[in-house]
């Protein structure tokens, strides 16, 4: 579109991106950890993660004077206000984003996308009933794999509770929480079993299951 003399130039969509992460940087500096954070603060916390963002540098992105921004600056910006990367390219605060050129979408919407938890949002005038969507395997499983391990600690840590307690008890009370013991340890070792064949059904597709807890250190040893 040609531009009318004397006209701005319209911003790209790099700079309109850039424009939009400055102002969430300058957002979460202003309430970081309940108070604020200043831009040399900032800078030189950048500066410690490896990837130094000069003072002058956060200036220009926060007035939407910087033309772009790397996925390296937006991982160290957003590292160093102690805050996820999405809160810093998809604005909560607001409830639609340019998601691509010239395509606007709701703000949740387009952070499920980028998460793998849904697809390509649809625009706005013709939503209909959620579409089916099913996430890539490998992202379904480690996703999965992450409840199991919370499901395993929290049943082991319930088990350890119950037999604390019933050693303190007796009669029927103490039979009951022997028994609440055993089912929860049960439950436990069920889902080390579930969690070892996640492991190699993640391992099957070429990726690398996450670190685990130290209780449960010893399942790659097992499944081996």
């Amino acid at each position: 579109m040609a531009q009318t003399p004397g006209q701005a130039p319209e911003k790209d969509f790099n700079f309109r991106v850039a424009e939009r992460v400055g102002k969430q940087v300058a957002r979460a500096r202003e309430g970081v950890g309940g108070r604020r954070m200043t831009a040399q603060a900032l800078a030189n916390r950048t500066a410690e993660l490896g990837h130094p963002l000069d003072r002058s540098v956060i200036a220009k992105l926060e007035k939407g004077l910087r033309q772009t921004i790397t996925v390296a600056d937006l991982l160290a910006l957003a590292r160093a206000l102690d805050v996820p990367p999405v809160t810093l390219l998809f604005p909560l605060n607001e409830p639609e984003v340019e998601l691509l050129p010239g395509e606007r979408r709701g703000v949740w919407s387009s952070l499920l996308w980028l998460t793998g938890e849904a697809p390509y949002p649809e625009p706005p005038t013709s939503y209909t009933e959620s579409q089916r969507w099913e996430p890539p395997p490998a992202i379904a499983l480690f996703r999965q794999h992450d409840q199991f391990v919370r499901e395993a600690l929290a049943a082991a840590s319930r088990a350890a509770e119950h037999r604390m307690q019933a050693a303190l008890s007796a009669g029927d009370d103490q039979a009951q929480l022997e028994a609440a013991a055993e089912a929860d340890a049960q439950l436990a070792l069920s889902l080390r079993g579930t969690i070892r064949a996640m492991r190699r059904s993640l391992r099957s597709l070429n990726h690398e299951p996450p670190p685990l807890p130290k209780a449960f250190g010893d399942l790659d040893e097992e499944a081996s």
